[in-house]
Order: C-alpha cells, then sequence, then structure tokens
C-alpha cells in the first residue's frame, strides 16, 4: 500500500500522513519534592497508553449500501467529535466500499487520490457538518490514521483502504493525529487529542524549574 507522505511529491509506503500541516504542590523546607515533569509525563503517557479500552458510542449518522453484513466506520475528527456511520452489504467488501458508497449516499465528503501505479487509494481528507478538525501546533505533522477492530474496543492500524477485507460486525475508525519524529500515530481511537513528546517535555521541564525555584527560595527563607 502506497500512501502520501507531508512535503514529499509521491506517495510512500503504508504513510497515513496528510499534507495539511504537524495543582501544583505546596513545598516546605522539610517536605520531599515533587517532580512536576514526572506528574505531567505520568499523566499524559498513562493517557496515551489506553490505547486498547476505545469504544464509540451515539447514534449512527446514516446507513449505506444494502446486505445482511453490517460495518460501522467512524470518522474522529475530535474524540468527542466524532461520527459513525454504518454500512451494509452481501458477498465481500474492503474499506474502500465503505467509504465509497457513505460519501455517495451521505454528507460526509471522502476527498481521496486513486494511485493507479499502486492500484491503490489515498485519503486526504474528510468533511461533515459539524465535523472540526483538532487544532494542534503548526509544528505538529497531522493526518488522517486508519485503523480496525471486531468490537469497538481493541484496535489495530490498517494497512490501507484497499487492503482492508471487512467482516460482518466489524468497525473502521479514521482518526485525525499527530505524529511523532518516526511518523508513529500519537493518538489512538478512544483518546483524546494530545500534545507530541517534545511539548510534553517542554511542559514537565517547566513545572520542574517551577517547583526547583520555589524550593531555593524556602530553603533561603
Amino acid at each position: 500500500m502506497f500512501l502520501f507522505c507531508p512535503n514529499r511529491k509521491k506517495p510512500v509506503e503504508n504513510s497515513h500522513l496528510n499534507p495539511k500541516s504537524f495543582r501544583n504542590r505546596i513545598f516546605d523546607s522539610k517536605s520531599k519534592p515533587a517532580s512536576g515533569m514526572c506528574v505531567i509525563l505520568s499523566l499524559f503517557f498513562s493517557i496515551a497508553a489506553v490505547a486498547d479500552a476505545a469504544t464509540y458510542t451515539g447514534d449512527i449518522e446514516y446507513s449505506a449500501g444494502s446486505g445482511e453484513n453490517h460495518a460501522t466506520i467512524v470518522i474522529d475528527f475530535d474524540l468527542d467529535n466524532h461520527f459513525s456511520f454504518e454500512y451494509n452489504w452481501d458477498g465481500s467488501a474492503i474499506g474502500w466500499d465503505a467509504l465509497d458508497a457513505i460519501d455517495t449516499q451521505s454528507n460526509l465528503v471522502v476527498d481521496a487520490t486513486w494511485y493507479s501505479e499502486w492500484e491503490s487509494h489515498f485519503v486526504n481528507d474528510f468533511d461533515y457538518p459539524g465535523g472540526t478538525e483538532f487544532q494542534y501546533s503548526q509544528d505538529n505533522v497531522t493526518g488522517w490514521h486508519y485503523y480496525g477492530s471486531t468490537d469497538n474496543e481493541n484496535w489495530s492500524q490498517n494497512t490501507g483502504v484497499d487492503n482492508r477485507t471487512l467482516s460482518d460486525g466489524d468497525w473502521d475508525c479514521w482518526l485525525w493525529t499527530n505524529y511523532d519524529a518516526a511518523w508513529n500515530p500519537i493518538r489512538s481511537p478512544g483518546q483524546m487529542p494530545v500534545p507530541e513528546p517534545a511539548t510534553i517535555l517542554l511542559l514537565g521541564l517547566g513545572s520542574f524549574a517551577v517547583g526547583a525555584s520555589r524550593r531555593k527560595l524556602l530553603s533561603i527563607k
């Protein structure tokens, strides 16, 4: 599967990146200092670790297609701003069949590019009334990452919309996320958007510095 990578002029393999862009504890002189950096890092990475506990709820926006088999397609702009669609079919179907049917029959607009040399679609973007992509910082590489699940709880990354064979009861999730320096998605289904690791580290260092300065002032007194 060959897909488009930011700031490059041709698709690259297995990339889902979009070129659209990437309380304070009171201390006294006898108390044991706590690291603000550790607290913040623990908080963010604890959130990031909950990748297999995703459950999307809410009404189905639209049901497309017809048949005995059913799959749910989630477009996740920002966890609290996600929309679920149902795709129905008989026989065999792939991820692209679901998107194509929903795009044709509902108000969801799927912006995709077909690369004939690789016989693959690359999904550039989604547009849906009320759907607003989370605004990461301008330094972030961002894009739509593609996940699949059989139970709406345990998710794995899909290699491509044309390589995804759907089964009855499947869930697909297209999720707006930022990426780390190794092009790994920082966000997973069920997670709130989180800052990139560099931002997390800076936040932690800032809290640590504030705590250290306060302890120094207290020791001087």
